[in-house]
């Protein structure tokens, strides 16, 4: 039989002679725990047992260290955040669906310097407004720190909006204030060398952002026309009258939605009276700085609203701003529908353009009856006559009147007016007709004292003569599909004499 490895490598050792103390050679089959037991050919099986120790030893101290070394990689990395304060200058919402948002944000995070280069491998943070949970923020890309110091980087990735009161809220603040603060809790993950794998930290962090301020509404076209029945075609006529709005929007937040769907508005006097209803023209953006909103819609006033529109209107006519209120109502993106309806936006309508020097009524074409005035001069009563008058339409409808009262004001004083409760005829106008003489005489009673009726004639009858007056009018008109009871005023109103 062969001589084993061991016994072997002992005959070499203790000799020949010795070889009675050596065990008898093997007669049956060593057992497994034997067979481990055996050193290879050739190598001294004490030595192979020390370095099994040693091995041991050597992982356990590897593990150890390496534990360590992850706990002292957390320490550094959560010290690093700590340390650390973050700014957003953009935070942009990109291809809504649903719930859900693509969000870029770029920002910059100021971090101690380092000996090393570090990286943030990804983050998961939850998004709160006040005490309230808004939504998560998934980003996974890579970001390179460097070795610190002030580093811009981008967050790109998903938001998912999960409490949706909160959001509406989170909406209206930034969309109404100049700023607003923004909870961000989460964990980060980062690669700090020379550890080989990620580690985490946490996150906890109050953001300060710019707000949109109200978005500095400033409406640069206003006008009224006709409605077509293209654009009705399944109303019968008369139609409402339509509104074109061009609006410049200035959102100086750090906010950018794009797209924010096509939106619909409500417009509405700073006293809440709703006159219209407006959308944009197809999806919009609403990107930081300066864009323009393209607004169209009909003229909507509610019956009993009437009586208080007729007077807004007629200080638009007359040139006067308008303070407005316009409310947000809906969105053609889920998102931004759920948390943008019922937040309210300023603005101030401007007057008609030359409001405060055009006039409904331009000339005044007065007809008397000298026999019939002397007779009520002389009993000192009031002078009835007619008038025809040249009229002009400021606005781009067509305008059907129904009935006006007309106070005539000379050198400050009432002298005169006309009463018409109710026209024959209504007298209908083109949108931006002028010198129109409609063919009407309308009669006029003037009431003053002697002197004055005598000094006003007197002035007339000169060759070329006129008088002016102002005139307080409420005028009965048709407009669109409703009527409209609306009081003017014109001011230096040439009367001549019509013979």
């Amino acid at each position: 039989m062969q001589t084993s490895a061991p016994l072997y490598y002992l005959k070499r050792v203790v000799g020949a002679d010795n070889q009675s103390m050596l065990p008898s050679p093997r007669t049956s089959e060593p057992s497994p725990n034997e067979l481990l037991c055996e050193a290879p050919a050739g190598v001294d099986r004490l030595e192979l047992m020390r370095w099994r120790t040693r091995s041991w030893q050597a992982l356990v101290s590897s593990l150890a260290c390496f534990v360590m070394v992850i706990v002292a990689g957390r320490i550094t990395a959560q010290s690093l955040v700590d340390a650390s304060e973050l700014s957003i200058e953009r935070f942009a919402l990109t291809r809504p669906m649903g719930d859900t948002a693509e969000a870029s944000v770029d920002a910059t995070l100021s971090m101690p310097r380092l000996s090393f280069g570090a990286a943030l491998r990804g983050t998961q943070l939850i998004l709160k407004y006040g005490e309230s949970p808004v939504g998560t923020l998934t980003a996974g890309n890579w970001i390179p720190l460097g070795y610190g110091g002030e580093v811009k980087l981008t967050l790109a990735g998903l938001i998912s909006v999960t409490h949706y009161d909160a959001f509406k809220h989170l909406a209206a603040h930034m969309i109404l204030h100049d700023n607003l603060t923004l909870g961000l809790r989460g964990g980060l993950t980062l690669g700090v060398p020379p550890i080989p794998l990620p580690v985490g930290a946490a996150l906890v962090r109050e953001v300060a952002l710019r707000g949109a301020a109200g978005l500095g509404l400033h409406i640069t076209y206003f006008s009224f026309r006709d409605g077509l029945p293209e654009e009705f075609p399944e109303r019968i006529a008369p139609l409402p009258l339509m509104l074109e709005i061009e609006v410049e929007v200035h959102n100086p937040s750090s906010f950018d939605f794009s797209p924010l769907g096509q939106l619909q508005l409500g417009i509405a006097s700073e006293s809440g009276l709703r006159f219209a209803m407006v959308r944009t023209n197809g999806e919009v953006d609403l990107p930081p700085g300066l864009s323009q909103l393209h607004l169209r819609g009909e003229l909507v006033v509610a019956d009993e609203d009437l009586p208080a529109f007729g007077p807004m209107m007629g200080d638009y006519i007359q040139g006067r701003e308008i303070p407005l209120q316009n409310v947000f109502l809906s969105s053609t993106e889920p998102l931004y529908h759920k948390a943008l309806g019922g937040i309210p936006l300023k603005a101030k309508l401007p007057g008609l353009k030359g409001g405060n020097r055009s006039r409904i009524f331009e000339r005044v074409l007065l007809r008397i009856n000298p026999a019939a005035n002397a007779w009520e001069l002389a009993r000192h009563g009031d002078l009835h006559d007619e008038a025809l008058v040249i009229a002009t339409n400021p606005l781009n409808v067509s305008l059907s009147f129904y009935a006006m009262d007309v106070d005539f004001f000379y050198e400050g004083k009432w002298v005169g007016d006309v009463r018409i409760p109710s026209l024959p005829t209504p007298i209908w106008m083109a949108p931006y007709e002028a010198n129109f003489m409609p063919d009407v005489r309308f009669p006029v009673r003037l009431s003053a004292p002697t002197g004055t009726l005598f000094t006003m004639l007197e002035r007339m009858l000169v060759p070329g003569g006129s008088i002016y007056v102002d005139m307080q009018l409420n005028l009965t008109f048709a407009a669109g599909n409703q009527i409209y009871s609306m009081p003017h005023s014109d001011y230096g109103v040439e009367v001549k004499l019509h013979l």
